[in-house]
């Protein structure tokens, strides 16, 4: 075995926090752009919904929360935006795994923000749902796949191995993928962009009535609370527990 296969059995996986998201919103006004001084990525989104309705030109990076899962073998999953100094191996190393040893990346869907730095893990076997490698948005993030080895999930659930599994959560992406990790802790629902935009919307199990797939991602959300998860790591907001009832 290899250096990232020694790093755990079917029980006992870890999950970490590889990469935090960030909202970074801008307010651009005659040849000046103006980043916003909000304090998370919930306050960000609420402003930049804020500048466009009050007529301004809003612009938003968006950086999502990125893992590391150490199981039997090691995944990155969903390792973000494509930045300058390689941040997302260099948070693999700061674990103290080599990221040249990590052969495995997980993507929950192919929007960009969540696929661009592949970059950075050329090469490796990459996990995503064959309706995401499908669809009409992912053209130019397909061409960052062109040297790996694709492993196509199908169907509404799977297991990557004892231990790690996934299930088709649709609604943001009709490929997104929900990863279940059994650790230590109790079980991590790894949602991506399943839950979102705004933490409250999860914690009272309502969307707003003009919300595009509203119905279908608060199914997808009943289907994560009855799992109870110890914790949710969503695409866009901090990661979160649910109490012994599944509310938050």
């Amino acid at each position: 075995m290899d250096e990232a296969d020694n790093t755990g059995g079917a029980e006992g996986h870890r999950v970490d926090l590889l990469f935090p998201e960030q909202r970074l919103v801008f307010e651009h006004a005659q040849g000046t752009a103006t980043l916003q001084d909000v304090p998370n990525a919930p306050a960000g989104f609420r402003r930049y919904k804020e500048i466009q309705a009050e007529g301004g030109n809003a612009a938003m990076l968006v950086i999502p929360n990125s893992t590391l899962i150490r199981a039997a073998k090691t995944y990155v999953v969903d390792p973000g935006v494509a930045m300058q100094g390689a941040p997302y191996s260099a948070a693999v190393a700061s674990y103290g795994v080599n990221p040249f040893h990590v052969q495995d990346v997980i993507l929950t869907h192919m929007h960009l923000d969540h696929v661009g730095a592949l970059v950075e893990f050329p090469g490796r076997r990459v996990h995503v749902h064959r309706i995401e490698l499908e669809a009409p948005y992912s053209t130019f993030q397909r061409s960052l796949l062109e040297t790996c080895d694709v492993v196509e999930l199908d169907g509404d659930e799977g297991e990557i191995e004892p231990g790690l599994r996934w299930m088709l959560t649709p609604g943001h992406a009709d490929g997104l993928i929900t990863l279940l990790v059994d650790t230590d802790d109790g079980l991590v629902a790894i949602a991506s962009d399943c839950i979102g935009p705004l933490p409250e919307y999860f914690e009272t199990m309502s969307l707003p009535e003009d919300f595009g797939g509203r119905e279908v991602l608060l199914e997808q959300w009943r289907r994560i609370r009855e799992l109870k998860p110890a914790l949710i790591i969503p695409g866009h907001y901090p990661p979160f527990r649910l109490d012994g009832d599944g509310a938050r």
